[in-house]
């Protein structure tokens, strides 16, 4: 199980040979076209012809040679496939059925650079991509607590009051008082579960779930949620080894 850390925009490009090999591509354009003008200029115009072709073409089948490989690299470390196991644990969880209905978020988050970095949107959340890149302290929270410990976790909030409820994350959880007021306040119970890799012997990856209804997650629900995981785990280590 390797799920890719997450690298994005111009870092994520950078880490990429075929990017090089494009712009050596478009260096050898240059000279190509100078040495065509060059014929030109001599009245060579046959060669100026031939080299000036040439010089297109190279750079044609270098754009879309290494273009491609930027696509595979970037489908190979694509998180749709697994946003969309999540999607489908979302709605087997089926929070709609609920009276009143309930929100209902998935997430997942790997290890970076000594942060637990969210490499999914939220699923269920507001936005297809809400929350992807987010990092988290291990040290903090359920996720964090999950990651540390190698368990699964289930909590719930005390309190309603939203003043309470900081003092709660801040008390019991141990964020930082400007951490927990930026956490969603409409939640009301969080779950995480590990995915550990025992060939590794370390957690690759913690499966956060959090809706806004206290006791959402019954032992059925629970049940339903840890034979998912299993599954993802095993869908993990096929996709991203």
């Amino acid at each position: 199980m390797a799920i890719p850390r997450p690298r994005q925009g111009l870092r994520w490009l950078l880490a990429q040979p075929a990017l090089y090999d494009v712009l050596i591509g478009g260096c050898a354009f240059v000279v190509g076209l100078s040495a065509a003008a060059n014929y030109t200029a001599q009245q060579r115009f046959p060669s100026a012809y031939a080299v000036g072709i040439a010089t297109v073409f190279v750079l044609v089948f270098t754009v879309i040679k290494h273009g491609l490989a930027l696509t595979e690299a970037r489908h190979t470390q694509s998180m749709h496939e697994l946003e969309g196991c999540l999607h489908t644990l979302h709605a087997v969880l089926d929070p709609a059925s609920s009276d009143p209905p309930v929100i209902l978020r998935l997430a997942v988050h790997v290890p970076v650079d000594g942060w637990l970095q969210q490499v999914t949107g939220y699923i269920g959340g507001a936005t297809a991509s809400g929350g992807r890149g987010r990092k988290f302290s291990p040290n903090a929270g359920i996720i964090g607590k999950a990651y540390r410990e190698n368990a699964v976790l289930v909590a719930q909030r005390a309190n309603d009051d939203y003043e309470l409820f900081v003092r709660e994350l801040v008390t019991d959880w141990n964020y930082t008082d400007d951490q927990a007021r930026t956490l969603n306040p409409g939640v009301m119970q969080w779950m995480a579960l590990p995915l550990f890799d025992p060939d590794r012997n370390r957690v690759e990856a913690v499966l956060y779930l959090d809706a806004s209804q206290r006791d959402f997650f019954t032992d059925e629900r629970l049940e339903i949620v840890l034979l998912a995981v299993n599954g993802i785990a095993v869908f993990i280590g096929k996709r991203y080894s």
